[in-house]
């Protein structure tokens, strides 16, 4: 009877282990190879799109949820592509208030999308510190400038490799080669982009060249906020992985494919 009693806990134990290990997997995505340049015009017809990374499920909410209507309120798909030389990026975005004034408030309250991206594939993916080549990536959203900031604030300054944060504190594009643009749509706009990996490198940092079968930590979040004013905005937060610890944490990033 006592053995018996002692299998039964240890099944349970068992079963809430590997309960907890699936609902905390790192969700995936691939990134397919650009065969040919793309050209950034708002228009994704030329783009590989059977894996997209969906952020439309209040789930995914990480910051005033109370203020989010919905999907048509803020959500969006992302894809990713990459070459050589340049990652690609698509979001499929729909907003209610969409481009909304930017400049005005702190980056991580204002309308934006945050890229969270390691250019080490063989970093460990349950590190649950920032490391050298773990990067923020801030794109401003605005119908005009479209500012750009790194943030390596949450980095130990050993592990730096003398490179710090960018445009944190003023309203610049810091990305060099930077392309972008939006189309509007009925709900919202599609946005495309290309990145130079050159940008997340310096004299210490080398520059990263994708290899297909490459696996890095990724993760995306978007940020509506419909009073971008001091005191007064509702500043909705959506991730990928669905916890604002991504901010500490790069395990709960999800996990992207070079393919």
């Amino acid at each position: 009877m006592k053995k018996a009693i002692l299998l039964s806990s240890a099944l349970i134990l068992s079963l809430g282990t590997m309960s907890i290990t699936a609902s905390a997997e790192q969700p995936t995505a691939s990134a397919y190879r650009a065969e040919e340049s793309i050209t950034i015009d708002g228009d994704l017809s030329e783009w590989n799109l059977s894996s997209p990374i969906e952020i439309k499920d209040a789930s995914q909410i990480i910051r005033d949820e109370s203020s989010w209507l919905g999907e048509t309120d803020v959500s969006c798909t992302v894809y990713l592509m990459w070459d050589e030389e340049n990652l690609y990026l698509a979001a499929d975005t729909k907003e209610a208030s969409s481009l909304g004034a930017v400049g005005v408030i702190e980056h991580n309250l204002e309308d934006n999308f945050k890229i969270y991206i390691s250019t080490d594939p063989k970093a460990d993916p349950e590190r649950t510190s920032f490391e050298t080549n773990d990067f923020l990536l801030y794109l401003m959203m605005d119908s005009q400038n479209w500012y750009t900031a790194i943030d390596r604030s949450m980095i130990e300054r050993e592990q730096l490799g003398r490179f710090t944060s960018k445009g944190m504190e003023e309203n610049a594009d810091i990305l060099e080669g930077y392309e972008k643009k939006h189309t509007p749509t009925e709900d919202g706009f599609i946005f495309e982009a290309a990145i130079p990996w050159a940008n997340f490198s310096n004299e210490r940092i080398a520059q990263y060249v994708p290899a297909v079968g490459d696996t890095i930590n990724f993760d995306f979040c978007i940020t509506d906020n419909d009073y971008p004013f001091p005191n007064t905005q509702s500043s909705v937060q959506m991730s990928w992985c669905g916890t604002m610890e991504i901010n500490k944490n790069p395990s709960l990033w999800g996990r992207v494919t070079f393919e």
